[in-house]
């Protein structure tokens, strides 16, 4: 479904004037909403990778934390 098929809903949110303020200087009047379920997708994906971090601990055990400290360096 592209942007112009999807349904949106107008919603009220309550954001810190700081975070509002660093978003209005970084983009276009008028994309506000977009940035913001920009990064209200990628929580999503993140919170997605939560829970099956936490489903692979529960099978296989708990992470090697030597191995993610050497994975988190490699991304770096």
């Amino acid at each position: 479904m592209t942007t112009s098929q999807q349904a949106f809903e107008k919603v009220s949110l309550t954001i810190e004037s700081d975070v509002l303020h660093r978003v209005r200087d970084r983009v276009e009047p008028g994309k506000v909403s977009a940035y913001a379920t920009h990064a209200l997708r990628r929580q999503l994906e993140r919170d997605g990778l939560d829970d099956l971090i936490g489903e692979l601990v529960e099978v296989n055990g708990p992470l090697d934390t030597d191995a993610v400290a050497r994975y988190v360096d490699e991304w770096r």
